[in-house]
């Protein structure tokens, strides 16, 4: 029978009472013949196998598919790769194997250098299957996910050795899954660490795990120890994962407010909330790009709409609906579009995405009327390594480039300087990270 899982993956922020189906087009005794009628058939019929689960299988992935976009059936094997890619820990052998010419996977070697472990497990050893599952056909990337488990359970190995065939419990051993990187950003920026603002922080997150808002907090104190003032946070090419992750960080960064308001089918709503009386940083600066999206998102529109952080980059993805996960039994999992969510300031996301207060196109390039003590001409000197901290800086340095560009130093901006100064943007952008270094620009403002 079907259950609700915790924690819910990808969208899901509570826990779902499962009541008897409710069909507003479709009537279930209206379903449920065809079906019935369909399966008779292929009983009486079909010449070929009959898998009863698969075909069960077959018909819910199908169904679930014609929803939407992010409903999606799960096979047993197919949930636990999902959980594996989300999970905080997770657990794996300590040996490693290669794959030969006849698509066999043989142990090479284990981790202390020695030929054999405490399991019973040789070098040379042939993995005929995992945990039941054969290693036949199997790539490389495909046996390394058998051997990772969510759990410290031991995996049940079937070996060949010479002509004996062995069944070996082998034992896993934990591994910490980091979603959250922090701390060098200037060398992607073209900008040594000498040069670089001290007072800028960088985060990145990649995507939301079961333990990325611990992982966040640990980042945010390591950079507050180390007298930043400022954070620049990259949420570019994350697609999602726990959004209770993502509330949870909310708390760490968003003035208190309304984070998000959700709306289920019957229109009922629920609102989430920041309590942060302070937030760690007095500027943040947003990344995002067209693959920011859903969980990510969460947090872009509540830092853009409390105020406290500044949007830069590209539109975002627009995956403004959560999905809860439901597991029927041996059958499969199914992940369902059950909510639609709202940003601070109730505007909406899902196929819309959320517009950066700073698009990377609108930035940049330097115009012929552009004064000492403008803002576009100060991040073009600065993109291109010259001084721009006052007018007086920033005239010398127009000097200095045209100097080095062999150009009369007459000190202003004209049509041969600018373009000049223009084409050394637009080469060092394709050579630089462009959406970070404007971070980096609009930090430094």
């Amino acid at each position: 029978m079907k259950k609700t899982i915790l924690p819910l993956l990808a969208a899901g922020i509570a826990l779902l009472g499962m009541t008897a189906p409710v069909y507003a087009d479709v009537q279930q005794d209206e379903v449920v013949p065809y079906l019935t009628e369909l399966i008779d058939f292929i009983n009486q019929n079909y010449v070929g196998k009959i898998d009863s689960q698969k075909l069960i299988q077959a018909a819910m992935s199908g169904i679930v598919s014609t929803l939407d976009d992010y409903s999606v059936y799960y096979t047993p094997e197919e949930y636990a790769a999902v959980t594996r890619n989300t999970a905080k820990t997770v657990y794996t052998v300590e040996f490693g194997f290669e794959l030969n010419r006849n698509g066999e996977f043989h142990i090479v070697e284990f981790e202390n250098g020695q030929v054999r472990n405490d399991d019973g497990l040789r070098v040379r050893d042939r993995i005929e299957s995992v945990n039941g599952v054969s290693t036949k056909g199997l790539s490389i990337s495909e046996m390394k996910g058998l051997l990772v488990s969510t759990t410290s359970a031991p995996l049940e190995l079937k070996v060949t050795r010479g002509d004996k065939e062995l069944t070996i419990k082998a034992k896993v051993y934990p591994v910490a899954i980091k979603t959250i990187s922090y701390g060098n950003y200037w060398s992607n920026i073209g900008i040594s660490e000498e040069n670089a603002d001290k007072s800028i922080g960088y985060i990145k997150i990649d995507t939301f795990g079961e333990g990325t808002a611990d992982e966040f907090r640990s980042a945010v104190a390591a950079l507050r120890r180390d007298k930043k003032t400022k954070l620049i946070l990259d949420l570019r090419g994350n697609t999602g994962g726990y959004v209770d992750q993502a509330i949870s960080i909310c708390n760490l960064i968003v003035p208190s407010g309304t984070i998000i308001t959700t709306k289920d089918k019957a229109g009922n709503l629920q609102t989430y909330k920041s309590t942060l009386s302070e937030v760690p940083f007095k500027k943040t600066v947003v990344l995002v790009d067209d693959m920011t999206a859903s969980a990510s998102e969460i947090i872009a529109s509540a830092l853009q709409d409390s105020g406290a952080g500044v949007i830069v980059g590209e539109q975002t993805f627009g995956k403004g609906v959560m999905q809860s996960v439901v597991e029927f039994g041996d059958v499969g999992t199914v992940r369902l579009t059950m909510f639609e969510y709202f940003s601070r300031n109730g505007k909406k996301i899902d196929g819309v995405g959320i517009k950066p207060d700073y698009e990377v196109e609108d930035v940049m390039f330097v115009l012929e009327d552009d004064k000492p003590g403008s803002k576009r001409l100060k991040d073009a000197l600065i993109f291109l390594g010259y001084p721009a901290g006052t007018e007086n800086d920033m005239v010398k340095s127009i000097g200095k480039f045209q100097i080095s560009e062999g150009l009369s130093a007459t000190y202003k901006l004209n049509p041969e300087t600018v373009s000049k100064l223009n084409l050394k943007i637009y080469e060092k952008q394709k050579k630089v990270d462009n959406i970070l270094m404007q971070g980096y620009l609009i930090c430094l403002r």
